[in-house]
């Protein structure tokens, strides 16, 4: 495979509406927590919702699934994390616990967290229903700077798309302002994450190209990225924190955290992309994707490795050397 096969862009998204990133729930007051910061699933999901209904007048789950395996084979996302348009807060385990930025997690919460409590209403009595009372955390789209100042809050990151790519025979093409099909910009509004009820999870294309995230793709000395048998490949340094989730292996030795990470949807990407059949499914988290741990962002390997980008944003360890 050509060392030219994939082109990658460098991402800024502004939040127009805040943003909830929902995992498993933990004990404590929040009954729904974010994530702080959006894995690349979410931007797979979020591509294949907008391009899908660009191609498809009425679409079907079909049209969604079958768009979204060629979606999985044409593109890869990076994690994105806040940008406040100086600092990209990409989290770190440290002896004093986690850090965002040069920020620890008490302040980084102060600034960008929020939370919101709902409950149900019976509809005979107006009151609210028994045991309904839920809290909702999720990334504000606004903060207030060192100077007291209002700014906007930011996504950062990276998407690569495949060369000569090509989604229901539309051919896909990256441009200077975005990735576009027949003229039709693809990332210039997408809905990420969940609570859409609540207006959450919309953002804009800022720029492209404008900020480097720093991700480290292996490279050959002619400085271009190297893709080995059509995959990107990412180096994770020794002693510096992971920026996506890492497939766990009990040989490497680490300091952080690791996590069982599933998904709900209609159907299971992971099947999908294998070629393996399954169930129609009409109802939205019908499917519980099959569960695997992996070691956390921010986690620290105290040892350099060579690991492939998947479809969702994850990486895992590159087990066969490439052929020069």
């Amino acid at each position: 495979m050509s060392e030219d096969e994939w082109g990658k862009i460098n991402v800024v998204f502004k939040l127009k509406s805040p943003l909830h990133i929902g995992y498993m729930p933990f004990k404590g007051s929040v009954v729904s927590p974010t994530r702080y910061y959006v894995p690349g699933r979410n931007l797979w999901g979020a591509v294949t919702k907008r391009v899908t209904e660009h191609l498809c007048e009425n679409p079907t789950a079909n049209n969604y699934r079958e768009i979204g395996k060629q979606v999985m084979e044409n593109f890869r996302f990076s994690y994105f994390y806040l940008y406040d348009g100086k600092t990209i807060y990409l989290p770190r385990y440290t002896d004093e616990g986690v850090k965002y930025g040069n920020i620890t997690k008490a302040e980084f919460e102060h600034r960008f967290i929020g939370s919101i409590v709902s409950t149900g209403i019976e509809d005979k009595t107006r009151t609210a229903k028994d045991k309904s009372l839920h809290e909702i955390e999720f990334i504000n789209s606004r903060f207030r700077d060192e100077n007291g100042d209002i700014k906007p809050v930011m996504i950062a990151g990276c998407i690569w798309i495949k060369r000569g790519a090509e989604i229901e025979q539309h051919n896909l093409e990256k441009r200077p302002d975005g990735i576009f099909i027949d003229g039709f910009n693809i990332i210039s509004e997408l809905f990420l994450g969940g609570e859409s009820k609540y207006g959450f999870g919309h953002v804009l294309l800022d720029s492209v190209d404008g900020v480097n995230f720093p991700l480290d793709c292996i490279r050959k000395s002619n400085n271009h990225d190297e893709y080995c048998e059509g995959e990107v490949r990412i180096k994770c340094r020794e002693n510096k924190p992971l920026l996506a989730h890492l497939r766990y292996s009990r040989k490497i030795k680490f300091k952080g955290d690791v996590e069982l990470l599933t998904g709900r949807g209609y159907y299971d990407p992971l099947k999908l992309k294998n070629g393996e059949k399954d169930k129609n499914h009409t109802r939205p988290g019908e499917v519980i994707s099959s569960p695997i741990y992996y070691f956390s962002p921010g986690t620290v390997l105290q040892e350099k490795v060579d690991c492939v980008l998947n479809w969702d944003g994850c990486i895992e360890l590159n087990l066969q050397e490439c052929e020069k």
